[in-house]
């Protein structure tokens, strides 16, 4: 099963690492100096466990800057982008997950995508609407070994 996940801060990537153990995984992201440093099997960012699973696990990982490349045959996108927080406006700014998702369809409008930037409640719903998509469901993403995937969707009561 291909997975491509959008964004390698440590919710993307340590998903992707996570995912690659048994999947084909492709992380897309927009600064090239993460990309490289994840071809090299080095961590873009400082945490113990991402350092020594890149260095030392067999990985089905590689991560590009060509969002075609990722997105075009994944059965799931996994969208992991920031969503600053402003506590003035109290508001999240959720551009960067509203582009992957527009993006996505616009290449391969067959995925399934899962959200997991933290975003409002209703957000998904929201989007869901605003795109005319069934293919973002209400869900949580959670690893759990299931049929030989580590892909489990679990339906949360509040999304």
């Amino acid at each position: 099963m291909k997975i491509a996940i959008a964004g390698t801060g440590y919710v993307g990537l340590s998903n992707a690492i996570l995912l690659a153990q048994y999947n084909e995984v492709v992380a897309v992201d927009i600064i090239q100096e993460k990309v490289d440093m994840i071809n090299n099997k080095k961590s873009p960012i400082v945490d113990k466990e991402i350092e020594q699973y890149l260095a030392t696990k067999e990985l089905n990982l590689v991560a590009t800057t060509d969002a075609y490349k990722a997105y075009s045959d994944a059965e799931y996108v996994i969208i992991s982008t920031p969503t600053d927080y402003d506590t003035e406006q109290n508001y999240f700014n959720t551009r960067s997950v509203e582009a992957v998702i527009a993006n996505v369809l616009s290449i391969n409008p067959d995925a399934t995508m899962v959200i997991k930037s933290t975003v409002p409640v209703g957000y998904t719903e929201k989007v869901r609407e605003m795109f005319n998509t069934d293919n973002i469901p209400h869900t949580c993403l959670q690893a759990h070994p299931v049929a030989g995937s580590f892909l489990t969707l679990l339906l949360p009561r509040y999304v």
